[in-house]
C-alpha cells in the first residue's frame, strides 16, 4: 500500500527546526554552524535524528561539511536547491521544504492534441487532452508556474476542474495510474504576457523543466512544463564518471 503523504518523517521536522534556528541566529552563507552534538542539544533531539536531518540539508547544498573543520552554511535557507534525481510532484517537492504554500488553479482547458503534443503522448492528432495551469507560491511569492497536459481518456468520467487543486500525482494514483519515470529537458525561458494567465515582472528569470512522465508500463501520461523562478530555485544532479 502506498504510504500516506499527510505525515512527514521526523527528519523533515528536524530539518525545518535547523533552518528556523539558522534564520533566528542570522547566519550568513560561509558562516560556521554549531557541531552536530551542539545542535542536537540546542534543539533537543537525538544525535541520530540530527544526523539524518543534516544529511538532507547537505544533499540540498544548504549545508557544506568540511571534514576536520566543521559544517558551514552554503546557501541562504530562502533559496531552494532541488535534487532532480527523484521524480516527484511539485506539491511533494514543496512539502519537502515544509512549504504548504498556495496552490492556485489558474485554468483547466479541454482541447485537441496538435502534432507536438500527440507525438509526446503517443496519441493521434486531434485526440482530446486536458491542460491544467497552476501557480505555486512560497509565502506570497509566486515561484513555479506549471502546465500539465494529459490525455482526457485517462481521466474518470465526470471529472471536474476542482479535481486538480492538489497533487496531480496523488490524483492519478487514485485513478489507478502510478507514475514511475520521466525524460526531462532543462532550459531558460522567457514568459511573455500573452502566454500566461498571471501578472509577473518581465525581468524575472525562469528555468523551464519540460518532461514527459511515464507510468510503470512506460506509457506516457503527462507532458509537463514547470517554469521555476531562477532567482529562488536552482537544481542539482549528482554525476559519476563512467
Amino acid at each position: 500500500m502506498p504510504s500516506s503523504r499527510q505525515s512527514r518523517p521526523r527528519r523533515y521536522e528536524i530539518r525545518q527546526a535547523i533552518l528556523d534556528f539558522i534564520a533566528q541566529q542570522g547566519y550568513k552563507p560561509g558562516d560556521q554552524l554549531p557541531s552536530e552534538q551542539e545542535l542536537g542539544e540546542i534543539l533537543g533531539v537525538s544525535r541520530f535524528s540530527m544526523r539524518e536531518a543534516i544529511h538532507l540539508l547537505e544533499e540540498e547544498r544548504i549545508i557544506n561539511t568540511r571534514h576536520g573543520t566543521g559544517r558551514f552554511l552554503a546557501a541562504a535557507p530562502g533559496s531552494f536547491d532541488i535534487d532532480l534525481t527523484t521524480l516527484q510532484s511539485v506539491t511533494e517537492m514543496l512539502a519537502g521544504y515544509q512549504i504548504g504554500g498556495e496552490n492556485a488553479l489558474l485554468r483547466v482547458e479541454r482541447r485537441r492534441a496538435d502534432e507536438t503534443i500527440a507525438g509526446s503522448l503517443r496519441l493521434q492528432p486531434g485526440e482530446a487532452v486536458v491542460t491544467i495551469s497552476r501557480l505555486r507560491y512560497a509565502g506570497k511569492i509566486p515561484i513555479i508556474y506549471s502546465q500539465d497536459i494529459l490525455p482526457e481518456k485517462l481521466l474518470p468520467a465526470g471529472w471536474k476542474d476542482e479535481d486538480f487543486t492538489g497533487s496531480l500525482f496523488d490524483y492519478l494514483q487514485g485513478c489507478g495510474i502510478v507514475l514511475d519515470n520521466s525524460q526531462a529537458v532543462i532550459r531558460t525561458a522567457i514568459l511573455g504576457e500573452e502566454e500566461i494567465p498571471f501578472t509577473h515582472d518581465p525581468t524575472t528569470p525562469w528555468i523551464l523543466l519540460e518532461q514527459v512522465i511515464y507510468d510503470q508500463d512506460n506509457k506516457p501520461v503527462i507532458l509537463c512544463k514547470d517554469y521555476h523562478r531562477g532567482d529562488y530555485i536552482s537544481f542539482h544532479v549528482r554525476r559519476f564518471r563512467r
